[in-house]
């Protein structure tokens, strides 16, 4: 049997259940935020997401409710300010403004041990009387949806359509009757009893853990409820059915049965109390209760399970929808390196047989000094060569079709040629080099933990480059102002910035600072500018260190040790007429050698990942 629950599983291990039980404590909170509460306006931020602002007349506050199906991050909860949406709303955010918008929210409700949300809204529909429809959210992990459902039991429309087809028993799509998803066998969390329990223990296998028969056997109870409820009971998870003797059971299970009780009745009755989880000081899960099995320390509690749900599930969301889009970015400027890289072979090539010149017009002169020594039909010619003081001989390579002198003629007109392209060879060489600098300067950027404005700015610098196609949004500026530099604090209390893509560091180095502050950077290794704002004054040791580690943290050298970091003053630092973002040459500098420290960066701010 399967119980109707969801785990979330992630990178620190812990499990992050959106079970029965969290929607029960989602729902307690939405009765006291959102019921009277009218609907302003209706956004669809993605195809995933759902928005909605809630005026709410008493007491008086601005909400806003997000609604996500994202088949990993689905969830429910308030949020602080409106979404970014797109100019031209999708059909089903038009569908909901039309039917919605306006309407006040009547009750919220959670059919009994489901991961589902009913909300019933009252609105004027055209050319009707007072109408009130169900927005129903489905919390049922990939199939998670939301769906719109009129007076009579009919969809209006879905976030996500399911045909009847591919398996899918049940359809959804407008005009058809709501049916809600199927039910798995199994108890009831507000129904079951301390004697079910006990029946279900006893005719387990003794090889059944007590853990997989709460999870199996109780619709909503996720896994790590499972195991919090054996702890509160004083009993290992791992403990079996077997484990316990038939005069134990109707003990251990009258015990488990209260504590999960417990649990339910409290959450239900509004009365939770929600945790997070932080793991490297970041949330990593969220609970409507505050769990015995894991170390206090690393819980925080929280005002509310939409804060919880805010701080884990959107910003993991948005972590990865970040590295996706830096993931894509960066396999584009591979590709654009490889190409880079050829090209630049080709011309090393090119500029290998240029610095053949001189044999060429060595070959032209003794062909025209010895043109009568030169047998007709010749495939090639062995001749002395009046250079060498040794007086050596040369063999050289002939036509056999044409005479002596028209071989010469063709050595001194491939001399000339490779003479006067040998120059500019050598200048298309560096441009490709300076290509190949700005790809890795722009890979280097990608690299960091970027914000959604520095991560649209590199994008926008990558389609300015032609790297990248794209249409340009009406009223947004043709240049992404690419966010501020990143500002840490010296433990002798200099501010130090730090430029986290091409555009921040330009900002850093010639629109920030003052000509007598000190700005550093990885010598020969694309990476950050970074500034320490000194005026001319001098840091000690501390400071140019922390200011060293933090450019080599900002660098492509960051997994590298004994790191060469180059300092000078901001006046000794140019930039090119016509270079690209950030671009410059510096003169007049002094090297550190450095080795990261996560300790120092540690004092910064900086949590190292050291199984990187």
């Amino acid at each position: 049997m399967a119980s109707r629950s969801v785990i979330l599983f992630t990178k620190w291990g812990i499990t992050m259940p959106f079970d029965a039980l969290a929607v029960t404590a989602l729902q307690q909170e939405y009765k006291q935020a959102l019921v009277n509460g009218r609907i302003d306006r209706i956004f669809q931020p993605s195809r995933e997401k759902v928005a909605f602002s809630v005026f709410h007349p008493f007491p008086r506050r601005d909400l806003w409710l997000l609604f996500s199906i994202h088949p990993r991050f689905y969830r429910s909860h308030l949020i602080e300010k409106k979404p970014v949406s797109p100019q031209e709303p999708p059909a089903f955010c038009m569908l909901l403004r039309k039917y919605l918008q306006g309407g006040r929210f009547l009750a919220v409700s959670q059919p009994s041990s489901e991961r589902i949300l009913h909300f019933k809204i009252e609105n004027y529909n055209a050319g009707e009387r007072l109408t009130v429809f169900t927005l129903i959210f489905e919390a049922t992990g990939r199939f998670a949806n939301l769906l719109l459902v009129d007076g009579e039991g009919r969809i209006l429309d879905a976030l996500k359509r399911l045909p009847e087809r591919d398996g899918q028993s049940r359809p959804v799509l407008p005009g058809v009757p709501y049916t809600p998803p199927p039910t798995p066998a199994g108890r009831r969390l507000e129904t079951l009893a301390p004697q079910d329990l006990q029946v279900i223990i006893d005719r387990s296998p003794a090889e059944r853990p007590l853990r997989q028969i709460l999870v199996e056997e109780v619709l909503g109870v996720s896994p790590f409820l499972a195991t919090e409820v054996l702890s509160r009971a004083g009993l290992d998870p791992k403990t079996t059915a077997g484990a316990i003797s038939p005069e134990q059971t109707p003990a251990q299970a009258e015990k488990i049965h209260s504590v999960l009780d417990e649990l339910y009745r409290q959450v239900n009755a509004g009365e939770s109390h929600p945790y997070c989880y932080e793991k490297n000081g970041q949330p990593a899960d969220f609970f409507p209760y505050r769990p015995h099995s894991l170390p206090e320390p690393a819980l925080v509690p929280v005002a509310s399970l939409s804060q919880a749900v805010a701080k884990t599930l959107d910003r993991r969301e948005h972590r990865e929808e970040m590295a996706s889009r830096q993931r894509k970015l960066l396999k584009i400027i591979t590709r654009a390196k490889k190409k880079t890289e050829k090209k630049a072979q080709r011309q090393r090539d090119e500029l290998a047989q240029a610095e053949d010149a001189d044999l060429w017009r060595l070959y032209g002169e003794l062909l025209t000094a010895y043109r009568h020594q030169v047998p007709k039909g010749a495939g090639q010619v062995e001749l002395v060569n009046y250079y060498d003081p040794e007086g050596k001989t040369v063999t050289i390579p002939l036509d056999p079709s044409l005479p002596a002198n028209q071989n010469a003629q063709n050595y001194y007109k491939k001399y000339a040629k490779a003479k006067k392209g040998q120059t500019r060879i050598a200048t298309e060489l560096e441009k490709t080099k300076e290509e190949l600098a700005y790809l890795e300067s722009l890979e280097s950027s990608l690299q960091n933990d970027l914000d959604l404005e520095e991560l649209a700015a590199v994008e926008a610098e990558m389609q300015e480059a032609g790297l990248t196609k794209g249409r340009r949004i009406p009223g947004r500026p043709r240049q992404a102002p690419g966010g501020r530099p990143a500002l840490f604090r010296s433990s002798e209390g200099w501010e130090i910035l730090v430029g986290k893509n091409n555009r921040q560091n330009d900002q850093l180095t010639f629109k920030l600072s003052t000509p007598r502050d000190l700005w550093f950077h990885t010598q020969k290794i694309p990476g950050s500018h970074v500034l320490i704002r000194c005026g001319g004054k001098e840091p000690g040791k501390e400071a140019l260190l922390e200011a060293a580690n933090l450019a080599v943290y900002f660098s492509k050298a960051r997994h590298s040790s004994k790191v060469p970091v180059d300092y000078t003053e901001r006046r000794h630092v140019r930039k090119p007429a016509g270079a690209r973002p950030g671009f410059v040459l510096y003169k007049n500098f002094q090297t550190l050698t450095i080795t990261p420290d996560p300790e120092l960066l540690k004092r910064l701010g900086i949590e190292v990942d050291r199984s990187e």
